[in-house]
């Protein structure tokens, strides 16, 4: 369950599809408007196969000459950590078998006592978009998974470079909490009433992060329409918040390396544009 909560995060939703673009990138240079020098800025996946999984030369040498690591969450603080364990109950009490009828909830256990190792019951205080994660994680259909979350925290503490986090667990648990209950419980159920559909959309938000493509994984809350109504709840109005976060950090003396979930990258409201519209250079980095 800790390693499963490592790997959270809001953006567990913010994943997307689309096409390649000519200058695709998960890494951008950030520069100009009175920077003293560049910082980067770098798209992540949540989670992701250990085969796909790759940090190219020139990430490795934007984040080594960065003095400070900015993620969504400060993941080498304990008491981050420590804040996730005691959220992950639903905050009403709900239970996910009161919104699911007598097929459906035999359908939720039988899939996590097959793939999870615990029964409903077990788990049935959760918040749904904790059990969603473990559902999507099992459909990915690889045994070893990896977070680039997880493997720059490791590296910061490895170099011993400053860590920071744009957001808090508690905000983060109350983005979901603006989400209806019965909702979450019905994308979770949706998921494994038709698997070949999850898992041919799995396929695609993963092709669309490796082909780089930042305005398609942005697009995926337009395409679905149970997503699309919470566009602004899940990535527009928290990539405003984080751009004037970042603009205070840009300015201080040093560099920073940005990492967040790429689908908060693309679109009009996405960091990319908006640390445009601030004033600041923005390039596509080639990645090899």
């Amino acid at each position: 369950m800790l390693k499963m909560l490592k790997q959270l995060s809001a953006a567990a939703l913010a994943v997307s599809l689309g096409l390649g673009t000519a200058n695709a990138s998960m890494l951008y240079k950030v520069s100009g408007n009175g920077m003293e020098e560049p910082s980067y800025l770098f798209g992540t996946i949540h989670i992701i196969c250990q085969s796909d999984f790759k940090v190219d030369d020139a990430t490795t040498a934007a984040f080594n000459e960065a003095d400070r690591i900015v993620l969504e969450l400060d993941m080498d603080d304990p008491a981050v950590m420590q804040s996730m364990q005691s959220k992950v109950l639903s905050p009403g009490g709900e239970k996910i078998s009161s919104y699911l009828d007598d097929d459906q909830q035999t359908l939720l256990d039988n899939f996590l006592t097959s793939n999870i190792g615990a029964n409903l019951q077990a788990v049935d205080n959760l918040r749904p978009f904790i059990i969603s994660t473990m559902v999507m994680s099992s459909q990915m259909g690889c045994a070893q998974q990896v977070s680039y979350e997880g493997y720059f925290v490791q590296q910061a503490m490895a170099q011993e470079k400053q860590l920071d986090g744009l957001e808090t667990v508690d905000f983060q648990m109350g983005v979901f909490e603006q989400i209806p209950h019965d909702e979450q419980v019905s994308w979770l159920i949706e998921s494994l009433e038709q698997p070949e559909q999850a898992k041919k959309d799995l396929k695609r938000m993963l092709d669309a992060y490796l082909a780089a493509d930042v305005e398609g994984l942005y697009n995926l809350f337009s395409e679905y329409e149970a997503y699309s109504e919470y566009k602004a709840l899940m990535l527009d109005n928290r990539n405003y918040d984080w751009q004037q976060k970042l603009d205070q950090q840009l300015q201080a003396p040093g560099s920073e390396f940005i990492a967040v979930g790429a689908g908060h990258l693309g679109g009009k409201a996405g960091m990319i544009n908006l640390l445009k519209e601030s004033g600041y250079t923005v390039e596509a980095v080639a990645q090899n």
